[in-house]
């Protein structure tokens, strides 16, 4: 493997010369003009240099999916999932490529400003945000703690929902399908150019008995806001969110059940309700054509309710706030064009927990606080030496106060930094190419923090990581993609299922610790596409991550939940200009179960899966604007899990379903 990056690397040159000798052939293909929020300076993914894939609302409404989970696992190789609730998004976990069962805690998701990261050990909520409502997707790969903080530390998806134009538009839908699946979702949003006010509003409804007996959901969202643009380019923006997701829990199966019947559950009768709102707050001002300074702020609650193996009840309510100022300089420097942004951040989090329940062990009950309180500042620095080659620096420092009531040791405090240095080679329109290193770190969650189990408390992962790679688009039609990477990560916290601990004079096993050796990553990203509008269309993709402990009692053994290859291909064919069919397929290699550090039990089977399906926008009469969609995914029924421990607990994925959608856009 470690002759394969310096090979992809070698490949992304090779191209960018090729690129070079077809200058006049293809100086007419542009990347589409679409500005990246998530690089808190509004560039294009032109001009960042890192792996970015812009997914748009056009992209979106053809793909055929469902909700935000499915849409990312049709569209990005980059990403790994886990369906513990088989079709319910809500219990869908997504991490970085090569992470393991807790790598959701290295993908900071962001919907509008608002993080979809809990502070605890709850995975993001993907149905917080109806797919309807998306404007469009950012996919980033590689560290963002620079700009972004903790959790970001591998990678980054940052969703779009607000207004981007005056323009008055919407949509309604309904949609229903497999398992008594019904839904329905709207938007609304306009504005005045002339006083400058842009508006909107989204919401939406998804109901499901589920794929599983005990699996059924419901999931409520709705979120809005307002912009008020100033002459000079200032303005204020202020939006609300909130979601409500209800589920089913159904638990694991034995190998044995899941084989006989996937469809089983475990008979608990548990489940899990998550409630979230909040407001966001954003003032932009134009000090004069070289100067600009932002103010952002969020404030949210979570509650969490949740009821284990039929006794075990949870309560929690999580508290969020941040304040994130900043100051934007473009000023030339001796005759070169420079882009400066300075900032700091200040977050609380704070979690009151309980628990309680009934047992053979007796009645137990317990209550605590978590709280962290966080101070960074950082800078990031864009120096255009010519128009084709710009150099990118970064760096964080942060610090974190930490408390909880119920650990040994009740406060602690981290002092964590990070940086990046990236050269961007842009040799012609439509191709650039990139070098970066990042030095990351990530703090763990509130409650990953040690309680009343060992005395030394978790350390902040802390690590490194080189991507090297181009994105070209030419002709007009074709694109074509590399990203190659190498990482290293020093205290990895990975949840140990045997690891054995005594409270109140009892044995139990299962805690979070630090990986005793390093984890090596190394891997990489290809990807080819082509389209013509009304034509056909087709994408393919190819994804490798080797992960592996770097010395110790594992040493050379391979990260569980880390599968090696993921294949991605989809193809759309128009059979007239108002209807096209599409189809995909994903195959995911096998991998080690769950906490299985020793690489001894079962693995996870590998799986591949078909999808298909068919759009039509009739033109004639008033049917204007009407979108009618049915699709299939698991077109062949396959029986898989992609989630399992030891071999022995699985969690099946949903079996062959289909939905049938109908939207009217206005």
């Amino acid at each position: 493997m470690k002759k394969l990056i310096p090979a992809a690397i070698a490949a992304a040159a090779a191209l960018a010369a090729l690129a070079e000798t077809n200058e006049t052939e293809s100086a007419a293909a542009e990347l589409p003009r679409v500005v990246v929020e998530a690089s808190r300076t509004g560039k294009t993914p032109a001009e960042m240099p890192s792996a970015v894939q812009v997914v748009t609302r056009g992209e979106i409404a053809a793909s055929g999916a469902r909700d935000l989970a499915d849409l990312l696992q049709k569209k990005s190789v980059s990403l790994d999932f886990a369906h513990l609730g088989a079709n319910n998004p809500a219990l869908t976990q997504l991490a970085p490529r090569g992470y393991g069962e807790n790598g959701f805690g290295r993908l900071l998701v962001m919907v509008d400003g608002e993080r979809l990261n809990s502070p605890d050990m709850n995975a993001p909520n993907l149905s917080q945000v109806s797919l309807g409502s998306i404007e469009r997707v950012e996919i980033l790969q590689g560290s963002q703690n620079v700009l972004h903080g903790d959790v970001g530390s591998a990678g980054m998806i940052n969703i779009v929902t607000t207004s981007e134009d005056y323009d008055t538009h919407g949509h309604v839908e309904v949609h229903g399908g497999s398992w008594n699946t019904i839904g329905a979702s709207a938007s609304y949003r306009g504005g005045s150019e002339e006083s400058g006010t842009r508006w909107w509003a989204n919401g939406g409804w998804d109901h499901s008995d589920g794929y599983r007996h005990d699996s059924g959901f419901d999931i409520y969202s709705a979120g809005g806001g307002v912009r008020q643009d100033f002459e000079g380019g200032s303005y204020v923006r202020l939006s609300a969110f909130w979601s409500d997701a209800d589920s089913e829990l159904p638990g694991y199966l034995s190998k044995e059940q899941w084989r006989h019947n996937a469809k089983d559950s475990d008979g608990y009768g548990d489940f899990y309700r998550r409630t979230t709102y909040g407001v966001n707050a954003t003032a932009f001002g134009v000090i004069n054509d070289e100067n600009s300074i932002r103010l952002t702020q969020t404030l949210s609650r979570r509650h969490l309710k949740s009821r284990g193996y039929g006794y075990w009840y949870t309560d929690f309510d999580i508290y969020s706030y941040a304040i994130t100022p900043e100051w934007i300089n473009t000023a030339r420097i001796a005759g070169f064009d420079n882009e400066l942004i300075v900032g700091a951040t200040f977050r609380y989090d704070r979690n009151d927990a309980a628990n309680w329940g009934t047992s053979s062990y007796g009645y137990s009950h317990s209550k605590y606080e978590y709280d962290r309180q966080t101070m960074g500042f950082y800078a990031q620095d864009t120096f255009k030496l010519t128009d084709q080659v710009s150099i990118e620096v970064g760096g964080r420092y942060e610090r974190s106060w930490n408390k909880c009531t119920m650990a040994n040791d009740p406060r602690r405090t981290y002092d964590l930094a990070a940086y990046d240095a990236a050269l961007l080679f842009a040799p012609i329109d439509g191709l650039k190419t990139y070098f970066k290193f990042s030095d990351f770190y990530r703090m763990p969650f509130i409650d990953e923090v040690a309680f009343n189990s060992r005395d030394d408390l978790l350390s902040p992962e802390r690590g490194w990581r080189v991507d090297a790679g181009f994105d070209w688009s030419f002709l007009e039609e074709f694109n074509l993609a590399a990203n190659a990477f190498v990482s290293r990560t020093k205290d990895e916290i990975f949840y140990d299922s045997l690891f054995p601990y005594s409270s109140f004079g009892w044995t139990y096993y299962g805690d979070n610790v630090n990986s005793p050796s390093p984890v090596m990553r190394e891997g990489f990203d290809l990807r080819a596409a082509w389209e013509r509008d009304k034509v056909a269309g087709v994408a393919i993709a190819y994804s490798y991550v080797n992960a592996e402990f770097d010395g110790g009692e594992y040493d050379g053994n391979d990260v569980p939940m880390a599968a090696e290859s993921v294949v991605s291909a989809s193809a759309k064919v128009w059979l007239w200009d108002d209807c096209f069919v599409f189809g995909g397929y994903r195959f995911r290699s096998e991998c080690f179960s769950t906490s299985d550090f020793a690489n001894e039990y079962e693995k996870v089977p590998s799986c591949g899966l078909f999808n298909a399906g068919v759009q039509y926008s009739p033109k004639f009469w008033d049917l204007d604007g009407l979108v009618v969609t049915f699709a299939v995914d698991n077109l062949f029924d396959k029986d898989y899990c992609d989630y399992t421990t030891y071999g022995r607990c699985y969690w099946p994925a949903a079996g062959r379903s289909w939905m049938l959608t109908v939207r009217y856009e206005f």
